[in-house]
């Protein structure tokens, strides 16, 4: 199955602060990520929206609230 033209849109967007802290786009960004893994290296869904996260998160340390 391709990924939809909707999540194609989603990944394309570089990470912001904006979007990190956006918390429906960053769970787009998870789902659209997960789907598109689980399309090119055919892994499970468990595995593939794990790996997602651990991404979004490294990706949006830079944007963490510090206090």
């Amino acid at each position: 199955m391709a990924v939809s033209a909707h999540c194609m849109a989603v990944l394309s967007k570089p990470y912001s602060k904006e979007l990190c802290m956006d918390f429906r786009a960053i769970r787009s960004r998870a789902m659209c990520s997960a789907w598109a893994r689980m399309d090119e290296e055919h892994i499970p869904f468990r595995q593939a929206i794990r790996e997602a996260w651990d991404d979004i998160r490294v990706e949006c340390m830079p944007y963490a609230i510090r206090h």
